[in-house]
């Protein structure tokens, strides 16, 4: 009795995921469909494989159900079983090709089971580089053990996003002790956060801009090398190096704090915001909400109120040919920040003489590249390392 009842419940189950799977691969195929299109490249991209697995392994199950009752009904099971197993295989497909064609590896083996992470590099140094407000505004400081360090390390300054209101600078430590066993001094920065009542668009670029002169003056204590820096940043984070990169090296930067600001080498954005009133006016029934709240709290109103403020924060407004090689990495179906705007940066940048480079993530929605071992984090990791090797910021 017991028996049979666990039997019919993990039927249910199995009933039940295969047609949660269906609707959410159809929504990774679909991008258009409201709510779907976003949860479905959201699962797709760190889970594709187990999605498949477990639908090859659940439509087993139902055919066997099949063979027993001749319900016809449960072939439609069986559809959404081979639907799921199809579909993730062939999304991350084109997203190992796309990695190819940029000649960067993705193991396939490490997407499925993700390696332990076991880092050589410190725990990070946690300093302070300002304030504002009396409150501290720090770095933390990721890197190799200094028994290890030979020569002075290239820097990788990485600026958080979470919509200019939300984030840490503890945000992607995974990522940063990866680039730190790879022999890269890395800090990443803190800035004052917006709300409702406080707006930091005329704060957080010029705080990172102090930042920058902080650790110019103070990488030789940590074994850096002040003249070989780049920036790392996504979404919200990613506008903000892409400004003060292209601000800093045009001698246009206004940092809130004295110093002498270091000469940017490469520029490294994920999904970035490059138009900030495309953001604000985003139609999505559901990231149309949150773009409106970040543009509005970061700015304190709408495109129609603070024109100015808006071309400020707008990176499409800093470019200019002292700007350094950018490398650009959008989802191809982020509903946040749909990638056409960086494109059209893309093409903006090149046209004055930047070395911009766009590499986008096929089906990937905002935040493609956060799952440990995933085939968009190691894409991203493969790309930054490839292109700042190749603009002479190699280890």
């Amino acid at each position: 009795m017991i028996q049979a009842k666990l039997i019919r419940i993990a039927l249910f189950l199995v009933h039940f995921f295969l047609v949660l799977f269906a609707i959410a691969t159809l929504g990774s195929l679909v991008s258009t469909i409201p709510l779907w299109g976003s949860i479905g490249p959201l699962l797709l991209a760190p889970f594709g494989q187990w999605v498949a697995i477990f639908s090859l392994v659940g439509g087993g199950a139902v055919i066997q159900r099949w063979r027993k009752t001749r319900n016809h009904r449960i072939l439609l099971l069986v559809a959404c079983a081979a639907f799921t197993v199809i579909v993730p295989i062939y999304i991350q497909t084109q997203q190992i090709a796309v990695a190819k064609a940029n000649g960067i590896a993705i193991d396939w083996a490490q997407a499925l089971f993700p390696a332990r992470e076991q880092h050589a590099s410190e725990p990070p140094v946690v300093e302070s580089y300002s304030s504002h407000e009396d409150q501290p505004l720090r770095v933390a400081i990721y890197r190799t053990p200094v028994e290890k360090v030979q020569t002075p390390a290239p820097i990788i300054v990485y600026v958080h996003g979470g919509g200019w209101g939300g984030g840490t600078m503890h945000d992607r430590a995974r990522d940063m002790h990866w680039f730190a066993d790879q022999g890269y001094l890395v800090i990443s920065v803190e800035y004052t956060l917006s709300s409702a009542e406080r707006h930091t668009w005329n704060l957080a670029q010029s705080q990172v801009g102090c930042a920058l002169n902080w650790i110019a003056a103070n990488a030789a204590r940590f074994s850096g090398d002040p003249s070989r820096i780049a920036l790392f940043g996504e979404s919200a984070g990613g506008n903000l190096v892409l400004n003060i990169s292209y601000l800093a090296n045009a001698g246009s930067l206004k940092p809130s704090c004295p110093g002498q600001l270091p000469h940017i080498g490469a520029t490294i954005a994920a999904y970035p915001i490059v138009d900030a009133v495309g953001l604000y006016h985003n139609k999505d029934i559901f990231a149309g909400y949150f773009a409106r709240q970040m543009t509005t709290f970061y700015t304190g109103g709408t495109p129609e109120q603070y024109p100015d403020r808006y071309a400020a924060i707008s990176s499409t407004t800093h470019i200019n040919p002292a700007a350094p090689p950018t490398l650009l990495l959008p989802g191809m179906v982020d509903h946040l920040l749909p990638p056409e705007p960086v494109y059209e940066f893309a093409t903006k940048a090149q046209a004055v003489g930047i070395d911009a480079r766009v590499i986008a993530f096929p089906y990937g929605e905002h935040s493609f590249d956060q799952k440990a071992g995933s085939i968009g984090s190691q894409l991203f990791q493969g790309a930054a390392m490839q292109f700042l090797q190749q603009h002479g910021l190699a280890p």
